[in-house]
């Protein structure tokens, strides 16, 4: 009797654990956008992570050219993890988006102080292929 619930203990430790790691390390099975070009299906959600520093008035923007063929779905910052955690550190921002029919996009992300009338201080666009 003690060497099941021994077994059974040991057992749903483990299972906990990797579903901490599969949460925390991200793992996504392949959909995190790396280069300028990413191909996918249609209802697939992929991402698009970038470094960030919301402490300088900086943010990241999106632009979808078609929202037809990709849609926004959220934006989550994350800040780095250091310790002890820095003031005024910076992290990264993690967009996420789903294919939601066939067609070709871009989306350009605009790292831009709001308030100003100036190009932003950093620009990225992808190409997204949806089949």
């Amino acid at each position: 009797m003690k060497k099941r619930v021994l077994l059974m203990s040991i057992t749903a430790i483990l299972v906990v654990a990797v579903v901490v790691v599969v949460v925390f390390t991200g793992a996504s099975g392949g959909n995190e956008v790396s280069g300028d070009t990413y191909e996918t299906a249609v209802g697939k959600t992929f991402t698009i992570t970038l470094d960030a520093n919301p402490t300088t008035g900086y943010s990241w923007t999106q632009n979808i050219g078609s929202p037809m063929v990709v849609a926004y779905v959220s934006d989550v910052y994350t800040p780095e993890r250091r310790n002890p955690q820095v003031v005024g550190g910076g992290g990264t921002t993690t967009f996420t988006f789903k294919a939601v029919a066939t067609g070709t996009t871009t989306i350009t992300l605009r790292y831009a102080r709001a308030w100003e009338s100036v190009p932003a201080a950093e620009e990225r666009t992808v190409t997204v292929t949806v089949k």
